[in-house]
């Protein structure tokens, strides 16, 4: 089952700052949520284990593509554009 952003805030408000509510109390108090128990006990886990409801980044941070890096590629191509044959990649330079 999928969360609504006010569903992710109302339940870590209720688990860490009033009543620490298990799964089974989350659906006893409040019936009319289609919530399957699986899922909270998911994001109860994330909070606790987290303390958010936000999804995280994960992998590797984008190193090689920096402004710097594609800066510096463009300035080798627009140089030998007059020089044909004169190919240096960015570490020979």
């Amino acid at each position: 089952m999928l969360f609504s952003a006010d569903d992710k805030h109302l339940i870590k408000v209720l688990r860490e700052e009033k009543k620490h509510y298990t799964a089974r109390e989350f659906l006893r108090e409040l019936p009319n949520k289609k919530w399957s128990r699986g899922g909270l006990n998911h994001l109860l886990e994330k909070i606790g284990r987290y303390g958010c409801v936000e999804r995280l980044a994960s992998g590797r941070p984008r190193s090689t593509r920096t402004a710097e890096n594609v800066e510096s590629v463009c300035e080798l191509v627009h140089s030998q554009e007059d020089r044909p044959h004169s190919h240096h990649s960015v570490r020979q330079r």
